[in-house]
């Protein structure tokens, strides 16, 4: 008898504390809800974002001077540009002093890929020629050893032609 007067008191005290918090917090219903929950989404959103975007800055001290990498430290690189159906693929490619483009011939007919300067802005370049066709599925390699943005082309169609910016 002692243990179900103390299941029925705590009963009560449980549904006593249920109509207390129920009188305390005011369920949110009607039209306006949803509009609620998208603001606090919202407001949580942002609080995330401005919260894992920090990026910490490099501190400015005068002891800190780390020297930027040079060529030197820097492995040279091959990439590769590809020539089919009259386009070469990139046809603009931006890469470092001492790196390697290799020219892919991927089209049925041979073509010589030759340094071209028809512009002010581009540079001749001596010893970028191919000195000869590149047959189909051939490859034609320059390491560039100076800076400068320079211009090539198809011989056999100047309109088929690209660029490499040498940094």
């Amino acid at each position: 008898m002692f243990a179900s007067g103390l299941f029925i008191f705590l009963r009560i005290d449980k549904i006593n504390l249920m109509l207390a918090i129920e009188k305390k917090v005011k369920p949110i219903d009607g039209p306006n809800a949803p509009w609620v929950l998208i603001i606090i989404l919202l407001i949580l959103f942002g609080i995330s974002v401005s919260v894992f975007s920090k990026k910490s800055p490099a501190p400015a001290l005068p002891g800190n001077t780390d020297p930027a990498p040079s060529a030197e430290a820097r492995m040279p690189r091959i990439y590769n540009v590809s020539y089919r159906a009259g386009v070469f693929s990139p046809t603009n490619l931006r890469i470092h002093v001492g790196d390697t483009v290799r020219f892919k011939n991927e089209s049925f007919y041979p073509i010589r890929v030759t340094s071209d300067s028809s512009t002010p802005d581009r540079k001749d370049l001596p010893g970028f020629d191919s000195i000869g066709d590149i047959p189909q599925n051939s490859y034609f390699s320059f390491t560039f050893s100076a800076t400068g943005i320079f211009g090539y082309h198809n011989e056999r169609d100047t309109g088929e032609a690209g660029t490499i910016i040498v940094r």
